[in-house]
């Protein structure tokens, strides 16, 4: 063995002693602290587990029989005293007598029960006696106390009957032998309180002891190892310890300028050399995880984005909102893209500009067989390969560089198309690292898109009525309710017109059920297109339809529902190789708040308008009658006149 490996290994020898006898002095003083500290966990555990729940059981049998005394005194006074007078009797006394008879049998179990653990946990011979002792004394004072309880059950009966000198006579005659009992009991509760402050005090003194002899030992080995280590050599080790000490001190603080020599043929030597290529190695994971922690922050922000675009995306109400949203998030989404989204038409033989980003370019339409994307069905990116077609709907600076034509998918149809280019100042290599990005971006966006236009359907489907398309009863009833109330605040009058289609079953009898679906359909479509603003047709069911008239007063709702009347009258309807009947319908008109205020009421008055119209010939307008009805006589009149002028106009033509 050559003279630097000898030393090598003395040095090691030396260490391994060193640690041989500290681990030596650490692990005797170790096992007298243990010993110690097992034995005074044994003490606390006997006092805890034995002489303190003892004390506590003891205490309470002392004081619960002291108020038994105290009861059976007071019951026997009282029985003494009314025997005279009357036989009440102190039911609140017994009660609490017999409870603490029971309570006494109960807690004198409980005592022997933890008398019994005393022994099993005694730790010397006299301990062990001791609790013998009291267990025997215990035991012979509840076979007393059981006898007592006897002689109170048989007092307690005397006083209820009104004798009580036969029961003072049955107590008198266990009171002695109870008294003396009582007081051995309490003598025994002084006697363990007595035995805990003892073994208190023991365990105190043991405490003391395991950490002195701890500490002395502990010091000792401590002052021994430390002159081992300084006799062992301060130049050999310490020293060259201390430099590699404050290297990696320097080291640690991110100081790559500090060195350890390396040309040493020894441990210090190996330790220069390690720390050598342990620093190159901590450089180089320092620059690792700073790539790392950047590239999670990014991909922090990203999944934020996506979280609250997916968030904002499925609280928009309509896709006018939806589109803006998706402007805003693309913009911090993808920063080094300039893009633009188009959805189908709804005759899906076009796409529709929706929205557009970062100054991308948009066009209002674009077909779906002028995108590569579209046509193959998946991700397309232009400048990729060696060869690549550009789409027709690029524009020509677009054509020379890359960018990406992402089809929208959602539930397995194509929805729109996602087309996004580099933003200025953005190489290609970094364009293209925000294509998983974008596929996801393009995929919360579908899925957004199409539960957007699935629920405007939905609430469209619920709404309109599936023959006529005008609003259904329920969507009908809904608007009435909140332009009444609407009206309440601002005064502004309702009006409501009620309109049957006469003689409609001649239709359906005569034609069949399809010439009066047409009917019910061109009826819809001549509401739709007359009635104009903010004023609402619906189809109520069956040949019943409804007009709702925001800010009209009856009198313009009369004239409303006259123009209905003349242009439906003025309709004619083919079926098949025939013109059908000429329609009429008949009206009635009721207005908030002269005819109701509530939704039911008035369309109720309007309705009954409607039946005087039914009842009047049909074909006419009837305004609902109420207490000012009177000053509604002239329109009433007037719109009769215009319906026979307008029927003779029909019978000339005819």
């Amino acid at each position: 063995m050559s003279k630097s490996s000898a030393v090598r290994y003395t040095i090691t020898g030396k260490l391994l002693t060193i640690v041989a006898v500290c681990i030596s002095f650490v692990v005797a003083a170790s096992g007298v602290g243990i010993y110690q500290i097992r034995k005074i966990g044994q003490e606390i555990e006997f006092i805890a587990e034995a002489e303190v729940p003892l004390t506590e059981a003891i205490g309470h049998v002392t004081a619960h029989r002291l108020e038994q005394s105290l009861l059976i005194e007071r019951l026997l006074r009282q029985g003494f005293f009314k025997a005279s007078e009357s036989p009440d009797f102190d039911t609140e006394s017994e009660t609490r007598l017999l409870l603490l008879t029971g309570m006494i049998t109960e807690e004198f179990v409980e005592a022997e029960e933890v008398a019994r653990q005393g022994i099993q946990l005694a730790n010397t011979q006299a301990e062990t006696v001791e609790f013998r002792n009291i267990l025997q004394t215990l035991q012979k004072i509840s076979l007393e106390n059981h006898d007592y309880a006897k002689i109170i059950t048989q007092a307690l009966t005397q006083i209820k009957i009104g004798n009580p000198y036969k029961a003072a006579q049955q107590l008198s005659e266990v009171n002695e032998n109870h008294s003396a009992l009582n007081r051995e009991l309490e003598e025994l509760l002084f006697k363990v309180q007595t035995l805990a402050e003892t073994a208190a005090k023991m365990a105190s003194r043991h405490e003391q002891d395991a950490i002195r002899f701890t500490v002395l030992i502990s010091l000792g080995a401590a002052v021994f190892s430390v002159f081992l280590a300084v006799w062992l050599g301060r130049r050999a080790i310490a020293l060259p310890l201390i430099d590699v000490c404050n290297s990696l001190y320097r080291l640690s603080r991110n100081d790559f300028d500090a060195d350890l020599p390396t040309d040493r043929n020894d441990e210090i030597g190996d330790i220069g050399r390690a720390f050598g290529n342990f620093k190159k190695h901590l450089m180089h994971v320092q620059e690792q995880e700073r790539l790392e922690q950047d590239r999670q922050a990014a991909l922090t922000r990203e999944i934020r984005l996506l979280s609250e675009l997916n968030e904002w995306l499925q609280s928009s109400s309509s896709l006018d909102e939806l589109f803006g949203m998706v402007s805003q998030f693309m913009t911090q989404l993808l920063p080094e893209c300039s893009g633009a989204v188009y959805v189908y038409s709804n005759s899906r033989d076009v796409l529709d500009g929706a929205c557009a980003w970062n100054g991308g370019h948009i066009e209002s339409h674009i077909r779906p067989n002028s995108c590569w994307g579209l046509r193959r069905g998946r991700t397309y990116v232009y400048g990729e390969g060696e060869v690549s077609f550009a789409c027709d709907h690029v524009t020509r600076e677009e054509e020379g560089s890359v960018y990406l034509c992402l089809p929208i998918l959602a539930h397995g149809e194509t929805v729109g198309l996602m087309h996004l280019t580099p933003a200025s100042d953005t190489t290609n290599e970094v364009f293209l690292k925000n294509r998983k990005l974008a596929q996801m971006a393009a995929e919360q966006v579908s899925l957004a898109i199409a539960n957007t236009r699935m629920r405007d359907e939905l609430h469209n489907q619920s709404v309109r009525d599936p023959l006529t398309g005008l609003y259904n009863r329920r969507h009908f009833v809904d608007l009435l309710r909140s332009n009444l109330e609407r009206s309440r605040h601002n005064g502004q009058p309702v009006s409501l017109v009620s309109i049957d289609v006469d003689h409609f079953k001649k239709f359906n009898d005569n034609h069949g059920h399809d010439a009066g679906d047409m009917v019910l359909r061109e009826v819809g479509d001549v509401l739709e297109q007359t009635c104009q603003g903010d004023q609402v047709p619906c189809r109520l069911g069956g040949e019943e339809f409804m007009v709702l008239l925001p800010s009209s007063s009856v009198g313009m709702a009369a004239e409303v529902a006259e123009t209905l009347r003349k242009a439906i009258e003025n309709v004619t309807v083919r079926y098949g190789e025939k013109n059908l009947p000429t329609i009429t319908i008949s009206c009635g008109v009721a207005g908030y708040p002269t005819h109701g205020r509530l939704p039911q009421d008035l369309m109720k008055s309007a309705d009954d308008a409607l039946y005087q119209s039914k009842d009047g010939g049909r074909n006419r307008v009837t305004v609902a009658a109420s207490e000012a009805g009177e000053d509604l006589t002239d329109l009433v009149e007037m719109l009769d006149d215009a319906k026979e002028d307008g029927s003779e106009q029909v019978d000339d033509a005819a």
